[in-house]
């Protein structure tokens, strides 16, 4: 056996004893020994809640996400983040207590089964200390959402042990791409074999290879902005995910450097980079230009000892792939492809893990 099957035989092992030793909580939610919880897929008949706890948004902005709702046999309700805004907040749908407080409300409310952020923009970050985790850990369920919102769902990774979901916020278009991946990820179906698999184009590999951990990521300002606080992320043994919109290249640069030291590509099993814009333009920088995205990419991660794929398709971009926080991803360079693990049957998943 050569020192790759090794390493990967030690990978595919270590992701067997999760799934065979998962066992069930009571609302059909499953839980690891890691202790990595699990929450049960939507069915026809549970109701979804949007919240806002963020910025402000409004009915009419995420009618298209309610509707794919609707459609799929679930009750939709909206919180008073959303309903009743307050303007004397500006950029926030309300004050930091009454956001908080709304999302715990959410999450204890067992006529509940999952909940959508509206949107990001700015704020998640405000109410972080205000979220109940204990609470969130006793009553697991979807939890939706991106952009700034990349620190509640890490927070609650990371806090309370849940699996969330980086994917669409409710004011997100959905094209048939993104609706197929939501489907898949969120909606309990029988006859779905539970691995989900996109090609990748060879020339997206930056580095090649082959890997398997739990994803962990999101937009890369939000993830930079937990370093050092209590809400800080795991990555050992993870796949990162990281994009952004409308940064300078320095400005990624330098973030991925502060994650650089901050130890977070240590001993992560890969990287896959979103859409960032337009990788190969560059931008003004007294007294000439910048480097491309490309190359900024090409100078942090080519000689890593991981896989690093580009231009993956999710974040802000047309299309979106939803990533579960917490669930084991494989990437594979030799075949070209990325591979999620997401069904609720472990035989089935244990099966996949050995192919």
């Amino acid at each position: 056996m050569d020192r790759r099957a090794f390493v990967e035989s030690i990978l595919l092992a270590t992701a067997s004893v999760w799934l065979v030793e998962q066992r069930s909580l009571c609302n059909n939610a499953v839980i690891d020994t890691d202790g990595i919880i699990l929450p049960p897929k939507l069915r026809k008949g549970d109701t979804v809640a949007f919240v806002a706890p963020a910025s402000p948004s409004n009915a009419w902005e995420i009618h298209n996400m309610a509707n794919f709702f609707i459609k799929r046999g679930c009750k939709v309700i909206y919180g008073e983040t959303i309903t009743k805004r307050d303007k004397r907040f500006r950029f926030l749908s309300n004050d930091d207590n009454f956001r908080a407080k709304e999302l715990n409300s959410f999450f204890a409310d067992n006529t509940i089964n999952a909940i959508i952020a509206a949107r990001g923009g700015y704020g998640s970050i405000r109410i972080l200390n205000l979220i109940d985790y204990e609470l969130i850990s006793s009553n697991p369920k979807i939890f939706l959402g991106f952009s700034d919102v990349t620190v509640l769902l890490n927070a609650i990774y990371s806090k309370s042990k849940l699996v969330t979901f980086h994917g669409p916020t409710g004011n997100f278009p959905l094209d048939n791409f993104t609706k197929e991946i939501l489907q898949n990820i969120l909606f309990h179906n029988d006859d779905f074999e539970g691995v989900l698999s996109y090609k990748i184009p060879a020339k997206d590999f930056l580095v090649g290879g082959q890997s398997i951990g739990r994803l962990v990521g999101g937009n890369l300002t939000s993830l930079v902005s937990l370093l050092g606080t209590p809400y800080d992320f795991n990555t050992t043994g993870h796949i990162i995910f990281l994009e952004e919109i409308s940064e300078h290249p320095y400005k990624v640069d330098r973030m991925l450097k502060q994650l650089q030291l901050a130890g977070k590509f240590a001993d992560c099993k890969g990287l896959i980079l979103g859409n960032f814009g337009k990788l190969d333009s560059r931008r003004n920088f007294y007294p000439d230009y910048s480097f491309t995205l490309r190359e900024i990419f090409e100078k942090n991660f080519k000689d890593s000892n991981f896989p690093v794929v580009l231009n993956f398709p999710f974040g802000h971009s047309a299309k979106f792939f939803s990533f579960p926080l917490g669930l084991y991803a494989k990437i594979d360079a030799t075949n070209n492809e990325f591979l999620l693990y997401l069904h609720w049957d472990v035989s089935k998943n244990e099966n996949m893990l050995k192919k």
